[in-house]
């Protein structure tokens, strides 16, 4: 039997506000702000729960058929890693 997929989800040190269709992520120990575009704030919201790399791939394929599984994998695997290295996102059990 294999491992689950590790889930990631917001931390509590980011206090989210949105501007048009982007969020802006501010992280208060480090007093760093972020603009996310349009689909990384809507990445953003799903991981409001604990999400899945899978998971999200899942979501955004639903609205972007074009797009090849492989390029959605390595975009959100990036924004996630981007925002593991800001301190907003981390590893949920």
């Amino acid at each position: 039997m294999s491992a689950p997929d590790p889930r990631f989800g917001r931390t509590e040190d980011v206090e989210t506000s949105t501007a048009g269709d982007r969020v802006v992520l501010y992280h208060r120990r480090s007093r760093h702000a972020l603009v996310l575009n349009p689909t990384g704030s809507w990445i953003w919201e799903l991981l409001l729960e604990p999400t899945s790399v899978p998971v999200l791939v899942s979501e955004l394929r639903r609205h972007y058929q074009d797009v090849p599984v492989d390029q959605l994998e390595r975009d959100v695997t990036a924004l996630l890693d981007d925002l593991r290295g800001r301190g907003m996102v981390e590893l949920r059990p």
